[in-house]
């Protein structure tokens, strides 16, 4: 069985998505690229079930122009694990600093994400050459009888826009091609940059987060200073004679 889910009406892959979070115990994303806009569409859905594993294989980058983010393919040509490592963070930190994100729902969310990384939950990993695929893989808990597992190929990334906001053509399968699917994502992912399973990896990921984005904590004198910056930036060019 599989029907198509195009982010029209009723066929919302966010809703989808969240109403699969909730039955699954593990789930594996193959996606272009990945950054925070699309775990806070699934934020509920992800609080709502504390047992879930969420791995995600990032196969692209992004980076910030005039026209917002872009999607593209590293050169992976003889770079180094550590270079294609420095590259993701450098996306990340691109896609993060965004107005976008300067809100508060943002910043309560995202400390939500650390949290998984921290525990475990979610575990990322970055594909050694370029993909561009989507590909969503779900194991279902013990508790759904007429079935136990399928996946959603198409064309949404784990974002914001491919989840919920922009026209794409997906397609969800459960009666055929589960396991040929899943050794797909699970070759990519023994053979991927281990991003959060290696200790010093993740807390250099958690620190460029929590301190080099939008969610960095300024001191009393940095508020202080902003505030005063603002302040003195409003008059400038006035007459006050």
């Amino acid at each position: 069985m599989g029907y198509f889910i195009t982010n029209n009406g009723a066929k919302d892959l966010k809703k989808r998505l969240n109403q699969l979070i909730s039955v699954s115990e593990e789930i594996k994303a193959l996606v272009g690229f990945f950054y925070f806009s699309g775990l806070k569409e699934l934020y509920d859905g992800l609080r709502k079930n504390p047992s879930l594993t969420l791995k995600v294989l990032v196969g692209r980058n992004v980076d910030r122009t005039i026209y917002g983010l872009i999607e593209y393919g590293e050169n992976s040509k003889g770079a180094s694990d550590r270079e294609k490592i420095d590259e993701y963070f450098a996306s990340i930190k691109k896609s993060l600093n965004s107005e976008d994100f300067d809100n508060k729902e943002f910043y309560e969310q995202a400390r939500f994400f650390i949290d998984l990384i921290r525990e475990g939950r979610l575990i990322i990993r970055k594909t050694h050459k370029p993909n561009h695929a989507k590909l969503y893989i779900f194991k279902l808990n013990e508790m759904q009888i007429a079935r136990r597992e399928l996946f959603i190929t198409g064309s949404s990334n784990l974002t914001y826009y491919g989840l919920s906001y922009q026209d794409e053509f997906n397609v969800e399968i459960s009666d055929f091609g589960f396991q040929e699917a899943e050794k797909y994502f699970d070759n990519l992912w023994e053979r991927a940059i281990k991003i959060t399973e290696d200790d010093v990896i993740k807390k250099e990921l958690i620190s460029l987060v929590e301190e080099k984005t939008l969610l960095r904590k300024i001191t009393p004198f940095e508020a202080y200073v902003y505030v005063l910056k603002n302040y003195i930036d409003s008059y400038q060019g006035k007459d006050l004679s």
